[in-house]
């Protein structure tokens, strides 16, 4: 007896967020493609939280492949990372502190502020700091990308400054410059900064902060 021909098995449906078979990385970008799929992460993300946005969610928001979604980030965490890199690279694309900065220091550390603060007026920053703290104990990786990405530039940076101050003899010698540059961000942060991601008013002057926390630095008691 002839047996009836066994039909072939269909192929499995991939699960949601796995790459396709056979993505790869884009050979060039000549559409923005890469652009418009970050800006489609930042408004889900920002939306819907890191977990309850997908890959499937970002490719139809884009408006994008799946497959070309994985060309350009293999995953979430990658994809949530690059978001944070651009809102980031508005504060560290340049120099924090030019390298020839030789003038008064007070001047300089003004400067250094007002690009901070340049940068805590952009739109995005603070919803995305809020998102971090929200879910970096159940995704801690967030946290460390949002460090590596800009808190950390920021303190050192400032820190080498300071460092060179100190060996020009223009601060007080064994003073520890990373220490001073963390205390000297805390100093600004705490009554300028803080209150804005908590959503209350700021209560203190802002140039009488920054002159008070400069004081802290360079005329230390």
């Amino acid at each position: 007896m002839t047996r009836p021909p066994v039909p072939p098995m269909p192929s499995p449906v991939p699960a949601a967020d796995t790459p396709p078979t056979g993505a790869t990385k884009p050979r060039r970008d000549t559409r923005g493609t890469t652009a418009r799929i970050r800006a489609a992460a930042r408004r889900l993300f920002l939306e819907k939280g890191y977990e309850g946005t997908s890959m499937d969610a970002v490719a139809a928001a884009a408006p994008v492949s799946k497959r070309t979604l994985y060309q350009h980030f293999p995953g979430k965490a990658e994809l949530f990372e690059a978001v944070i890199d651009e809102a980031w690279s508005h504060f560290t694309r340049a120099p924090l502190i030019p390298t020839e900065a030789t003038g008064d220091p007070r001047g300089v550390l003004r400067a250094y502020v007002a690009r901070l603060t340049e940068h805590w007026a952009r739109p995005d920053v603070i919803p995305l700091l809020r998102l971090v703290i929200a879910e970096a104990p159940r995704f801690p990786e967030l946290s460390k990308a949002y460090f590596a990405a800009g808190k950390e530039p920021a303190v050192k940076g400032l820190s080498a400054y300071l460092a060179s101050l100190a060996a020009e003899g223009r601060l007080p010698a064994g003073r520890d410059p990373q220490l001073m540059a963390a205390q000297f961000l805390g100093a600004i942060k705490e009554p300028l900064f803080w209150p804005r991601v908590l959503g209350v008013p700021v209560a203190f002057d802002a140039t009488e902060a920054v002159e008070r926390a400069i004081d802290g630095v360079l005329e230390p008691v």
